[in-house]
């Protein structure tokens, strides 16, 4: 076994030589079989069978029958089909999870690295024929994934949490600047995964790094459930349902990991970038992206978001550090001051699309000062800017609602919220799901009183007619 395996590692590095980008457009099954084969009419019916085997194993679950089939095409017919790359490494996670011995779990583990390995360099002549085109972002994403997946049960394999968290950054830097078909939302939840874990080894040092990975995976999620409701409005249903089922169970569950992280520790934050603050004072990207940071975790009411304010302000006046003055000077109890760097705000906006969003960043800075009246309006006044962002303006009045106790009116909004914007439907449900909970509960809680207070009173009736007769 262990010489099969040396000699077939062999084969798979000469698989991986560069293929000087073969076209193969327009060629058909024969003519790709026999590109190996040197046309050679018995390998080609040979290598026709072991397509059919191979699939029909990958179909059946037949992992075993599927490797045989595989290790000949790998071999004599690389370029028969391309589901030797895109099911193969499937076939080789069964196997190995399946395997007792850790040899040959190892083997399979190799045999699988090696296979992308020689995706990556055949990918051009591979894309000349493939019904979906990948780029090399797509075939590392996927690699990272499958690492991830079977590394860790594979003694031997050299996993570190560092390389997976390396394979998953490498993956997504590539598809963002070379472009992709898109990063998978799974991608993207895994990736984040990875980087929690690696937080929990180390949270100090690691706690700047895993808010960006937050902040970048989150904001990536949201940007393909953006394109749901774009396809949506243009009657494309069938692609908004797919995207929402791609991107909506990651982001919540991005949102949940990072919820119960503890990274989110205003203190910690807002120690991170006080120690960063003359560094950063004359750069205005580094300025406002820590202003978006401190803000999405709840550190908009701290000094050194203020001074951060203060610093981008002073550079070149923008929507955000804006906003930041204008939550200082209501802290400062400025009611003028306030709403001249509010209006400031929706002023520095050069489109009404972008005034709307500020409405709704207003409406969240009046939320956590407990002015739930004024977030109720700024609210309004976003749908006023942009009838687009009805859906995000009403998960925020539901919100409001759910805060003042009046869970009616919430359950209303969060219902709208749903009807009108496909991207926010997740967190509309789970916030309706919840309010229903404390209805549930507060219902249950009644009737128990109800039912004790009943009990009360006819007790002291009993009683009061006993005392009465005894007299």
């Amino acid at each position: 076994m262990k010489l099969k395996k040396i000699a077939f590692a062999i084969v798979l590095a000469a698989v991986a030589a560069p293929a000087h980008a073969q076209d193969f457009t327009g060629k058909d099954l024969n003519e790709r079989i026999g590109y190996s084969n040197n046309s050679n009419e018995d390998s080609i019916k040979a290598g026709r069978g072991y397509v059919s085997y191979f699939q029909q194993s990958i179909q059946n679950q037949d992992w075993k029958g599927a490797y045989t089939n595989y290790e000949w095409l790998i071999k004599h017919a690389p370029f028969a089909i391309t589901g030797i790359y895109t099911q193969g490494p499937f076939m080789f996670y069964h196997l190995i999870d399946a395997e007792k011995d850790q040899a040959k779990k190892l083997a399979y583990f190799n045999e699988m690295m090696s296979l992308f390995d020689a995706r990556q360099k055949n990918l051009d002549a591979l894309n000349t024929f493939a019904k979906t085109k990948s780029t090399l972002g797509d075939v590392l994403a996927l690699k990272a994934d499958y690492y991830n997946w079977t590394a860790p049960t594979v003694q031997g394999s050299g996993y570190t949490l560092n390389k997976s968290y390396a394979n998953y950054s490498n993956a997504i830097k590539m598809i963002n600047e070379k472009g992709g078909r898109e990063i998978e939302g799974s991608v993207l939840q895994n990736f984040f995964l990875v980087s929690d874990a690696m937080y929990k080894t180390a949270p100090n040092a690691l706690r700047e790094q895993y808010l960006q990975d937050y902040l970048d995976s989150k904001d990536a999620c949201e940007k393909m459930l953006q394109l749901a409701k774009e396809a949506q409005a243009a009657g494309d249903t069938a692609k908004a349902s797919k995207l929402l089922a791609k991107y909506d169970g990651p982001l919540a569950l991005i949102e949940q990991t990072f919820s119960s992280s503890g990274a989110a520790d205003t203190a910690q934050i807002v120690a991170i970038y006080t120690k960063k603050l003359n560094s950063y004072k004359g750069d205005i990207n580094k300025l406002n992206s820590a202003l978006t940071l401190m803000a999405q975790n709840d550190c908009d009411d701290s000094g050194i978001y203020y001074k951060y304010a203060e610093a981008a302000y002073a550079i070149e006046p923008t929507f955000t550090s804006a906003i930041g003055l204008a939550q200082k000077a209501q802290k400062d109890g400025q009611a003028a001051k306030m709403l001249e760097y509010y209006n400031k705000a929706l002023e520095l906006c050069s489109n009404d699309e972008k005034r709307g969003v500020i409405c709704l960043n207003i409406a969240n800075g009046l939320i956590k000062s407990k002015q739930y009246t004024g977030a109720l309006t700024y609210a309004e006044k976003a749908v006023g800017y942009n009838a687009d962002l009805k859906g995000k303006a009403y998960l925020k009045e539901a919100n409001v609602y759910t805060m003042l106790g009046q869970y009616g009116k919430a359950v209303e909004y969060c219902t709208k919220a749903c009807a009108e914007d496909i991207t926010v439907s997740g967190s509309a449900n789970r916030l309706k799901a919840n309010i229903q909970k404390v209805q549930a509960n507060q219902a249950a809680n009644e009737r128990a009183r109800k039912a004790y207070d009943d009990f009360v009173r006819k007790q002291k009736a009993e009683e009061a007619f006993w005392t009465g007769g005894a007299k």
